[in-house]
């Protein structure tokens, strides 16, 4: 953002300072902001709060597979 105010302040031929820049800065603050907080929370719970998204991760899947072979189990002693 202080970017293109910067780029008018140097340019004397601006006439119209900061008048058109806002059209230019809200497609990259949509990108922008997005990544960074996102960069911001996975670091807030891993040093802060002390959670590991990964080690979460990998106790979903470990559930997921015993109620995948738990529903395997049910199926086989329904047949016999």
């Amino acid at each position: 953002m202080y970017f293109f105010q910067l780029l008018s302040v140097i340019n004397d031929d601006v006439k119209y300072i900061d008048e058109f820049e806002i059209y230019y800065i809200i497609p990259v603050m949509m990108v922008v902001v997005p990544v960074v907080y996102f960069i911001r929370i996975k670091l807030f719970d891993k040093y802060i709060h002390g959670i590991d998204l990964d080690k979460i991760d990998a106790e979903l899947k470990e559930y997921e597979e015993k109620e995948q072979k738990g529903q395997k189990d049910q199926k086989f002693r329904k047949y016999l």
